[in-house]
């Protein structure tokens, strides 16, 4: 009875692009005579080359219009994987039950194409140099849903003081730059707001594995609200001092603190009130007068030395902007009066003799509030004093009526005043003779000499020991630093200095200046120490560092000390390997990689030292074959798409591996790849029995092995009857070949090779050989009898 070839069914099919599909799911065999496939043909007829293709075990892109050929038991090992772009084509199939191929069957595959994935950013605001991670703003989406794979990142904003993009690879991104950055580092993106109020535009893309998203713009709004600094109108004595800190309001909507502050004085009069600080004790009106916030403590008013109002001003600066002026007035208070002086001047004796109340008055004061007079009766007793000291740095007695009082004057102080008499010892060291005496209302005593030293100030001590860094750490130097005083002067300030002017040296960083350039003196308030960073330096290395303290009088010695960025190179390791003949290894299977400070590795490099045609190599999807003794880089998220390829002869190679931590390659390791020897297949044919000019497919005689597992690439034929009526061989491109030729044929078209018995009976010899894709079989003989 005759066989009945079997068949197979198959339906369309649609999968999204570069999908993978395995093809046993999508197959029916059937065989009425209850055969069992023996082996599978697959036909793809689409030849574009992003289009669908067949991966096997064997081969992970067969090429289009190729016959592929699997063994039944193989079935499970073929895959489909959907075109890069959208669109259709046909693909073929067909099985062998062990005597006959059924028809192919055909079937369409259909790409989806893929759908660009969405990023979108609203437009948002953000506080001047405020920090925010970009991804809170950010919102992803994918039709298909595929997750997102890196992002882009675009700033157009040039300006100086605008806002910008930070990563862990970069502080500070220049505008107008493509910033790539992994869907796996998002979290490591920040965007901090402009130093000064103002809009500008910034751009995100999304890409899923295949496509970008189009570029959605935002716009970052930086916003500050100004403080607001109110002093309100005062009066106070001629010639009192007042601490302006207490007649200060501030305020900021942001909760800005309040970083300086400037005063302005309009009154131009001699005898007008004026301000004080440390550092000038008489302020000329109509000057801008520059305060920190720490040092308000120490602003003072002193009033003007006869009656009268003026105008003064005070703004506030919360590290952006400036508050508005506020202007107040400081008006003396109420005075005397008096039929021979209408205008008494504050802190003065007026001698009255049992005053007539009409003729002794007290004028009200130009702003309201309650003031202290004196009046005392011709009893009373006072004292002298007297100060021999001339030098400008010499110590000198304050009173509050005057500050500073000359040397070698007399100064009558009565006794009731005496505890307003001060002493300020001297700006330099030294001693000075001082003379005081007392009046009894009668007598003078005599003058009393007494000694007054000025003795030095001791400078503080400041000091850092020297410290080492990994690069591109962050650390706050107040952890380093002691300071010392022997007087038990309170640190008011430091100073910092760095010495090191590589671009990718360590450097300081202050939230008002995020790099401090190198040579500069960078001064901060004892107060701000703790907002102090040094950034460890991008590449290892060794830099000299300074600091020094000010106890309100001198500052201390610069210290020197030795900061050094170090990093430990990561360990690349390979064990020898042995691989078959022309066999695949994965290189991530045999890769060890570690690093002693936690850094992740970023890249690899690879180097094979085989320089024979035949010996191992690299394969990386950009270079089927990379050429011996040359550097491969191979970034470490593509190091599993890296493989090695054994030799096609026996022989070893050395090859090898090193890697990065994004700041230094580790030492080579040397590997060695042992490639064994190949074996060769065995084909054969059984003697055959073909009646006359019968003809028999030569593809289901062939029986073939191979000790290493390798497929047959190839096969020859050989046909040694040479009478013009004995058998001969038909392949589709030669009807007949002639006797003692060689016939090739590729081991996917033997099913086009065909046997044809003789026009006359008779028997000759013909041969077979398979190549294994390296090396040939021997020639297999085997005998065609023809018969009636």
């Amino acid at each position: 009875m005759a066989n009945s070839a079997p068949v197979v069914t198959i339906g369309n099919h649609s999968l999204l692009y570069n999908q993978w599909q395995k093809m046993q799911p999508w197959l029916t065999y059937a065989d009425s005579d209850g055969n069992p496939a023996q082996k599978f043909q697959f036909w793809d007829g689409g030849s574009a080359a992003n289009s669908a293709y067949f991966w096997t075990s064997t081969n992970d892109h067969w090429a289009a219009n190729t016959t592929i050929e699997v063994a039944a038991s193989d079935l499970s090992d073929v895959w489909v994987r959907a075109g890069a772009v959208g669109g259709t084509e046909t693909l073929w199939v067909r099985a062998f039950d062990g005597t006959d191929w059924g028809n192919w069957t055909s079937f369409t595959l259909t790409t989806i194409p893929n759908t660009v994935p969405v990023v979108t950013v609203p437009d948002v605001q953000l506080h001047t140099n405020t920090w925010t991670q970009a991804k809170n703003w950010l919102t992803y989406s994918d039709a298909n849903g595929d997750a997102a794979t890196k992002y882009q990142f675009w700033d157009s904003g040039t300006s100086a003081t605008s806002a910008y993009f930070w990563t862990s690879t970069n502080d500070h991104w220049a505008a107008n730059t493509t910033i790539e950055v992994a869907a796996a580092d998002l979290a490591d993106v920040w965007i901090k707001g402009g130093s000064t109020t103002g809009a500008e535009t910034f751009w995100v893309r999304a890409f899923d594995g295949t496509d970008w998203s189009n570029w959605d713009s935002f716009t970052l709004t930086s916003v500050n609200t100004p403080p607001v600094v109110t002093a309100g109108d005062h009066s106070i004595h001629i010639d009192q001092w007042v601490t302006v800190d207490n007649w200060l309001t501030k305020t900021d909507a942001n909760g800005d603190a309040i970083t300086k502050y400037q005063f302005w004085d309009s009154g131009t009069a001699a005898t007008s009130a004026y301000f004080w600080t440390p550092d000038n004790s008489h302020w000329a009106a109509n000057t801008t007068i520059d305060v920190s916030a720490a040092d308000l403590a120490n602003v003072w008013i002193h009033g003007g030395s006869t009656t009268g109002s003026e105008t003064m001003w005070v703004r506030g600066f919360d590290g952006t902007e400036w508050s508005n002026w506020d202007s107040g007035t400081s008006a003396t208070s109420a005075y005397f009066w008096t039929p021979d002086n209408s205008h008494w001047a504050a802190n003065t004796t007026i001698e009255v003799a049992a005053p007539d109340p009409a003729e002794f008055l007290v004028k009200g004061g130009a702003t309201t509030g309650a003031e202290t007079f004196w009046v005392r009766a011709f009893d009373g007793t006072e004292w002298s004093n007297w100060d021999s000291g001339t030098s400008a740095t010499s110590a000198y007695f304050w009173t509050p009526d005057n500050s500073h009082w000359a040397a070698n004057t007399t100064i009558d102080v009565s006794a009731a005043d005496l505890a307003n008499v001060w002493i300020h010892g001297g700006s330099t060291t030294g001693s000075e003779t001082m003379w005081v005496r007392g009046f009894d209302g009668t007598e003078w005593s005599n003058w009393d000499t007494f000694t007054v030293t000025s003795t030095p100030n001791t400078v503080p001590v400041a000091t850092i020991n020297d410290q080492s860094l990994h690069v591109n750490q962050w650390v706050k130097p107040q952890g380093w630093l002691t300071a010392t005083d022997a007087e038990g002067d309170t640190i008011t300030k430091y100073q910092f200095w760095d010495a090191g002017a590589g671009a990718t040296s360590a450097y300081f960083w202050t939230p008002d200046n995020s790099h401090w350039a190198a040579n500069t003196t960078i001064d901060v308030s004892a107060s701000d120490l703790a907002n102090v960073w040094i950034k460890g330096g991008s590449t290892t290395g060794s830099e000299t560092m300074w600091v020094r303290a000010f106890d309100g009088t001198a500052w201390s010695n610069w210290d020197s000390f030795t900061l050094t960025s170090t990093n430990t190179a990561p360990t690349a390791t390979i064990n020898d390997h042995t691989l078959n003949a022309a066999q695949w290894a994965q290189l991530v299977n045999w890769t060890t990689a570690s690093d002693a400070d936690g850094d992740a590795i970023t890249q690899y490099q690879l180097w094979d030292g085989g320089g024979a045609a035949t010996s191992a190599y690299f394969w990386t999807p950009d270079n089927s074959h990379w050429a011996s003794s040359t550097v491969i880089d191979v970034s470490a998220s593509d190091l599993a798409n890296v493989w090695v390829r054994g030799g096609t002869t026996a022989g070893t190679d050395s090859m090898f591996v090193r890697a990065f931590d994004g700041t230094s390659w580790s030492t080579w390791d040397s590997f060695t790849v042992t490639s064994l020897a190949n074996h060769a297949p065995d084909a054969s044919i059984s003697n055959q029995t073909l009646h006359v000019n019968e003809w028999s497919q030569v593809g289901n005689l062939v029986s073939y092995a191979d000790a290493d597992a390798n497929p047959a690439a190839a096969y020859q034929f050989w046909d040694g009857g040479g009478n013009a009526d004995s058998g001969y061989f038909w392949t589709s491109a030669n009807s007949h070949w002639p006797a003692s030729t060689v016939i090739d044929v590729n081991a996917a078209d033997l099913d086009d090779v065909w046997m044809r018995g003789g026009a006359t009976t008779g028997t000759e010899t013909m041969y077979v050989r398979a190549h294994d894709g390296i090396d040939w079989s021997a020639w297999h003989a085997f005998t065609l009898s023809t018969i009636v």
